[in-house]
């Protein structure tokens, strides 16, 4: 049985694998929002550069490119040619928490989602191959550290056919051919968004800021997300992370100003104003509490979402509110067993035993 019921003080961001970008990230005339940190809190640690991310022993980028070549020669298309060899080097790969580089990845033989993208993607460089990235929303690992609630979610990676002569010549190309690496595929999965190569180098340093972050490694934390935002300049769980730190630092009026700057730019996230919610609870501003309280509601994408609002909802006794939201979920993902667990709970605070019964016995019947 999963996480069903969590009651704790802050969505905070993305440790595994969520990897949005906002389509503001294409407004050029946003400044970034790194201009509007308190730069001298933090004194800049060295981390890993971009190449140093996805870069290879000699020796494995030897051995990839014969067997690449001869795949190549078999007629094997290229995108497949990489997949097989990358299912082969990771036969016992452990799925885990950790954010690694390429070579870390593949001497370890492990790492989380972004890891294995990220040795996706050194594979894809030697090879010449372009690809692209999805996120996907899952049923949120919830990870209580302190007073951050950290929420993991899954992107997989779409590595593409080479175009050939005749598809050159297409005016319009509805779907390019290629193959879909997923790591970790799983049922009740949701399409959140697209993501690009960009997007990847940021999360890495993103996962690993919040890492730093835990452990009270504010230095090394910003350098990190320093370093991210040169990729993905307008990504709201960047804006977030930068928040917090300030937070956890002691500059609340720093956070304010870069939570004000997202919601401004309509650069928002359900994280990020989860986020600035509890800033605004510790600051006493009960009137902006509720009015983020209205718009936590308006960024809700997933199912997920909506369903944490609910448990919100029935932690403050809107039993009501809580049953609307959950009865629309479950309208359309009947097969969801979360929102049935929650609604039973509610039932049976309210004493409606009978109830309480027959959605525990469907979600059971959904686990």
């Amino acid at each position: 049985m999963r996480y069903l019921f969590v009651f704790l003080f802050i969505t905070f961001l993305l440790t595994g694998c969520n990897s949005t970008q906002s389509k503001s990230e294409e407004k050029v005339a946003i400044p970034s929002p790194i201009s509007l940190a308190n730069h001298a809190l933090f004194k800049l640690e060295p981390v890993p550069n971009e190449k140093e991310i996805f870069s290879l022993p000699k020796a494995e980028q030897a051995k990839f490119l014969e067997k690449y070549n001869q795949l190549i020669l078999k007629g094997v298309r290229a995108d497949t040619a990489i997949s097989q060899y990358l299912e082969s080097s990771i036969d016992g790969f452990t799925y885990d928490g950790e954010t690694l580089t390429a070579t870390d990845a593949l001497s370890k033989q492990a790492g989380n989602c972004v890891s294995l993208a990220i040795l996706t993607q050194a594979y894809a460089n030697l090879a010449g191959i372009e690809t692209s990235f999805r996120e996907v929303s899952t049923y949120p690992i919830f990870k209580k550290e302190q007073d951050l609630l950290l929420v993991s979610s899954h992107f997989n990676t779409k590595l593409f056919a080479p175009k050939d002569d005749a598809e050159e010549k297409d005016w319009i190309e509805i779907i390019r051919k290629g193959t879909v690496v997923d790591y970790f595929p799983q049922q009740n999965t949701f399409y959140v968004g697209n993501a690009h190569y960009p997007s990847l180098v940021a999360k890495f340093y993103a996962n690993l800021a919040s890492e730093a972050l835990i452990k009270g490694n504010f230095d090394l934390s910003y350098s990190l997300a320093n370093e991210a935002f040169k990729f993905t300049p307008h990504n709201p769980e960047l804006i977030n992370l930068l928040a917090i730190q300030h937070r956890r630092v002691g500059d609340t009026d720093t956070a304010k100003k870069l939570f004000e700057f997202a919601t401004e730019h309509k650069l928002v996230s359900s994280n990020l104003i989860a986020s600035y919610r509890f800033l605004a609870n510790q600051l006493g501003d009960t009137v902006l509490v509720d009015k983020l309280e209205v718009e936590l509601e308006k960024t809700a994408k997933t199912p997920f979402d909506f369903l944490q609002i609910a448990i919100k909802a029935t932690n403050k006794a809107q039993f009501s509110k809580a049953k609307r939201l959950l009865n629309a979920v479950i309208k359309h993902y009947p097969y969801l067993p979360e929102p049935h667990f929650e609604l039973a709970k509610i039932y049976y605070l309210q004493n409606h035993h009978d109830l309480a019964k027959v959605a525990l016995e469907e979600a059971i019947k959904n686990v």
